[in-house]
């Protein structure tokens, strides 16, 4: 879509902030009755001191992989770090979602090895669970979401991220084409936080969205994943049994996770339609496991539980500096700007011929590819950086999300440390600290 026709100052219209109080002790604001306009479908909202929650050097705006890789990597460079998230975990769709396998681990090199590429915050994760018993499988490992939740929790707080949960991004703090920090909408009521730099990890570009950034919107398959329980108590000798494709593997005996594709062309951004889907959804869901119960042999099987978030798959992507492309993805290119490499899961068509993920090649992202075209001190990590459509497959998966999010949050914080715009930093200098944060570039 083309450039959305904000004026920046309107965004500052809806209060003037009040610069006291920092880290939590602000001010309360003063409350003014709501005034109504008739007959125009709106309301107009009368203007109010929005208190300031922190001013601080990085915000990361929404705690799925990529911005709690994002978060922990700025706070390890030693940047000040705030992380929003909406719900009450980190990890997204990654464990709210039970999008459980952490996807693409491995790709193929050039001589057609498959290789471990996914290494720096990912691989350090992946490392962990495995050793707390609490992932399956060498390769796209697949985790249990609760033991994901707690060692986020862990790695944030063991890096000095500061995290609010139960905060939702409401606006962008703008001063020309500059963002200066994000308002929030939490039980608190409005606030703001500013920073130096601004990460939108948000998956659905909330944040460039509000500072009126350009971007595409892409719609795509919308599902709920869910778990069954009593898996290991299916009795095959009761007459009638057949064998059902049920769900997947996962750490905890008798679990199994089922992944819903769901329903195509849908809108992520759209409130009505994400509740109408919700509600179908759990609905097919319930009466599947009901089915399933009623099949000889399965009576024990029970619903364990249905994601917190819905699976949104795609929504707006950035008009970054540089748009990744599949070309780039199935031949090696090479970035002078490198932030990292991501690897392949699905068979894909090139050229006119299907390429499996076990032949299709690891491959870089740049850094230029999580910019923006107009909005300064802004970083965009996650499934909304800048990429073509054909890629949006391997672009949105776990793994490519906190390859992303780390190198985002290694960049915020040689901006801030240097007092320079992010698109300005020295590469060389950000490809020495991922290095130091175990990043691997091919």
């Amino acid at each position: 879509m083309k450039r959305r026709d904000f004026i920046t100052s309107s965004i500052l219209a809806g209060g003037m902030l009040a610069f006291n109080g920092f880290n939590g002790d602000a001010k309360k604001p003063v409350k003014k009755s709501v005034s109504k306009t008739e007959n125009t479908g709106f309301i107009a909202e009368p203007a109010k001191q929005i208190p300031i929650l922190a001013k601080t050097d990085v915000v990361v705006v929404g705690g799925g992989p990529a911005g709690t890789a994002a978060a922990i990597a700025a706070s390890r460079a030693g940047a000040n770090t705030y992380l929003i998230e909406r719900y009450n975990h980190l990890g997204g769709l990654w464990t709210g979602g039970l999008v459980l396998p952490l996807l693409s681990t491995h790709g193929a090199d050039k001589n057609k090895n498959k290789v471990q590429v996914i290494h720096g915050v990912g691989g350090e994760m992946a490392e962990r669970l495995k050793k707390m018993g609490m992932s399956v499988h060498e390769v796209n490992p697949v985790v249990d979401p609760e033991a994901a939740k707690y060692l986020m929790d862990e790695m944030t707080t063991e890096a000095g991220v500061n995290v609010i949960y139960h905060a939702w991004c409401a606006g962008a703090v703008m001063s020309g084409k500059e963002i200066q920090g994000v308002f929030i909408e939490s039980k608190s009521g409005r606030q703001a936080v500013l920073a130096k730099v601004v990460i939108d990890c948000t998956g659905d570009g909330d944040v460039f969205n509000w500072a009126g950034e350009d971007y595409d919107e892409l719609k795509y398959f919308i599902g709920l994943n869910h778990r069954l329980g009593n898996t290991d108590r299916i009795n095959t000798s009761a007459p009638g049994y057949k064998k059902l494709g049920i769900g997947e593997e996962t750490p905890l005996p008798g679990v199994l996770w089922c992944n819903m594709m769901g329903e195509n062309d849908q809108c992520a951004t759209d409130v009505l339609n994400l509740s109408r889907l919700q509600k179908k959804f759990r609905k097919q869901i319930w009466e599947s496991t009901e089915e399933i119960r009623k099949t000889p042999g399965y009576e024990q099987v029970y619903l364990l539980d249905t994601a917190s978030q819905i699976g949104v798959r795609n929504s707006r992507i950035l008009h970054g500096v540089y748009q990744l492309t599949q070309e780039d993805t199935m031949t090696f290119k090479s970035f002078d700007d490198v932030i990292g490499i991501s690897g392949a899961w699905v068979t894909t068509s090139y050229n006119g011929n299907n390429v499996s993920s076990k032949e299709r090649p690891y491959w870089q992202i740049p850094y230029r590819s999580l910019l923006p075209q107009n909005i300064d001190n802004l970083i965009v990590a996650g499934r909304c950086f800048c990429y073509e459509k054909d890629l949006r497959e391997d672009a949105r998966v776990i793994g490519t999300c906190l390859v992303t999010g780390q190198g985002a949050g290694a960049a915020a914080a040689i901006a801030v440390k240097n007092h320079e715009l992010p698109r300005n930093i020295d590469i060389n200098k950000l490809h020495r600290l991922l290095v130091e944060q175990n990043v691997w570039f091919g």
